[in-house]
């Protein structure tokens, strides 16, 4: 869709039966909390059935779409690196505000022009307390 007349954009609606509206409109929740420029952008969200998330549109798709059929497949390693360091600059980003995403994959990495990569799909995204996921002393980690 288009966005006040110039801007392209994604629209993500709740299709019935997947995951329950609040939890959809959480989503929403944590990415009007999550602001950062190699995070998808959330312009707008309709809270009343049917249920609309509004956000920047990613013209190259997924990143595993990307690198498996379309014109990533003929990357080289610095332009591949350059990636994942975007990846990774949003990821450091995401552990500043004390959130994980704990659902990081290329299916939910979107590529844009000019090989541009953002983090997107915050559905399993929560806050953790400061403590919550420190290591105990003698404990195994997995």
């Amino acid at each position: 869709g288009t966005w006040n007349g110039t801007t392209k954009v994604a629209v993500k609606t709740l299709k019935p039966g997947t995951m329950s509206p609040e939890a959809f409109l959480e989503e929403a929740q944590i990415m009007k909390r999550l602001r950062h420029d190699k995070l998808v952008q959330l312009y707008a969200v309709v809270s009343e059935e049917p249920i609309y998330i509004v956000t920047e549109f990613m013209s190259q798709g997924s990143l595993l779409d990307f690198l498996k059929d379309g014109d990533g497949r003929y990357l080289k390693l610095p332009q591949l690196v350059d990636m994942a360091a975007q990846i990774a600059a949003g990821m450091a980003y995401i552990e500043r505000m004390n959130y994980i995403h704990r659902d990081l994959r290329a299916a939910n990495i979107l590529v844009g022009d000019n090989l541009v990569c953002k983090i997107a799909d915050f559905g399993l995204a929560r806050l953790i307390e400061d403590d919550e996921y420190t290591a105990r002393q003698g404990g195994n980690s997995p």
